[in-house]
């Protein structure tokens, strides 16, 4: 019976026919997201019915009741609004 180890010519050729299997690198190309906003959407930024309401003048109003001690509030409203707000956090 005659058993023969691995010797040094066949290492070598398995490590090139190994290398000779290589994939190249793939460069990957960078995309970017891009947004536009038409014309017609810029438009109706000024419509906003934000723009035109004081907070300021509310809030200033509001101060003097709660000083002046004749701040009035509706105790049902308050609780209808803290439980729909509840609500539309689930």
């Amino acid at each position: 019976m005659n058993i023969k180890g691995i010797n040094y010519t066949s290492g070598i050729n398995y490590y090139n026919k190994i290398s000779s299997n290589k994939v190249n690198k793939v460069e990957k190309e960078t995309i970017c997201d891009r947004i536009e906003i038409s014309e017609a959407s810029k438009a109706l930024k000024d419509y906003s019915v934000e723009n035109n309401y004081d907070n300021k003048k509310r809030v200033m109003e509001l101060k003097n009741e709660i000083a002046n001690g004749t701040y009035s509030y509706d105790a049902r409203l308050i609780a209808k609004g803290m439980l729909d707000a509840m609500r539309d956090k689930e």
